[in-house]
């Protein structure tokens, strides 16, 4: 009895092709074939960007110990050169970065001129970048309360020591000069064609709705800077001096800016000093339609830091 119900219940290989064969096997393969497909252009169109969103999540907080990384969806396509990525939330102990979504283009059919300047603004723009619901926010400064402990001698009750900073501050002066020969070597023997500014000479950057905090919960009020739109042009050109290796510059205009007082949620001090008038969400300190931006910074070569290097050790042995 229990042969006949193994039989019955488990068909064996010639009993499927009869079956088939009396059913006419090209519809059933095309039956099968359909649902298959169907549920993986399912799988690939709602689940497959998650799971790998899910994986680098993973790979990231394991290899990154100093802060929690989240990516909640990631996707890309080599033929139009695009990377799109949802819900992404980088948190430390002093900041947190979170974006909704945005995407990525990297114009990789644009012809690469070797001959092309190095610091050119006019260039071509082969890296795009769109970033939807922006938000910045600092709230604390451990490194620099952790570094007042210790010049006071008091017990750091902010960020527990580690024993590799421990380590590390034992052999900052010997890191530190063979940090600055690398750069050395590498200053030297670095040629102006293989750096990446000369691949990349433009980075166009696209923000919609964007927010920068700066307060905690033990502050009563948190400043707030929101704004709608933001259109960013990041570029290289000549240092002004020739000390310098090269020179930053950010141009950009906002759109709709305001800077606001807004009152901490879970502040539960007194508050002696309350604004004079709340706008909406608080208290408006300027507010602008457009914004125009421009910043610029020299990037330090290796005559500048041996400079100050130098100064620092010889007002410290004069000390």
């Amino acid at each position: 009895m229990d042969q006949r119900k193994n039989e019955s219940i488990v068909p064996s290989i010639t009993q499927l092709e009869d079956f088939l064969t009396e059913h006419n096997s090209n519809v059933v393969w095309l039956l099968v074939a359909t649902i298959l497909s169907c549920g993986w252009i399912i799988y690939l169109t709602y689940y497959n960007s998650r799971n790998v969103g899910l994986i680098l999540t993973l790979v990231l907080n394991r290899l990154y110990k100093h802060g929690y990384i989240h990516i909640g969806s990631f996707s890309f396509s080599v033929l139009s050169g695009k990377v799109m990525v949802r819900e992404i939330y980088y948190i430390t102990e002093d900041m947190s970065i979170r974006i909704q979504d945005g995407f990525i283009i990297f114009r990789w059919w644009k012809m690469y001129n070797p001959k092309q300047k190095q610091h050119d603004p006019k260039a071509e723009t082969r890296l795009y970048i769109t970033v939807n619901d922006f938000e910045f926010h600092v709230y604390n400064r451990s490194d620099l309360y952790g570094r007042l402990q210790e010049l006071f001698g008091l017990e750091p009750t902010i960020i527990p020591p580690k024993k590799e900073d421990d380590k590390t501050r034992e052999n900052g002066r010997t890191r530190t000069q063979s940090k600055i020969e690398r750069v050395k070597v590498k200053t030297e023997s670095q040629d102006p064609t293989s750096s990446w500014r000369s691949l990349i000479p433009v980075i166009k950057v696209n923000v919609s709705t964007g927010r920068l905090a700066f307060g905690n919960h033990y502050q009563p009020q948190t400043l707030c800077i929101n704004f709608d739109d933001a259109f960013l042009t990041y570029t290289t050109k000549p240092p002004s001096s020739h000390l310098d290796q090269f020179m930053h510059i950010v141009k950009g205009k906002l759109e709709n800016v305001r800077v606001m007082l807004v009152p901490s949620p879970r502040y539960v001090g007194l508050q002696n000093d309350e604004p004079p008038r709340l706008m909406g969400e608080g208290f408006v300190v300027m507010q602008s339609n457009d914004v125009d931006i421009y910043y610029y910074m020299d990037e330090p070569g290796i005559s500048f830091l041996k400079c100050h290097i130098y100064w620092f050790l010889c007002f410290f042995f004069c000390i």
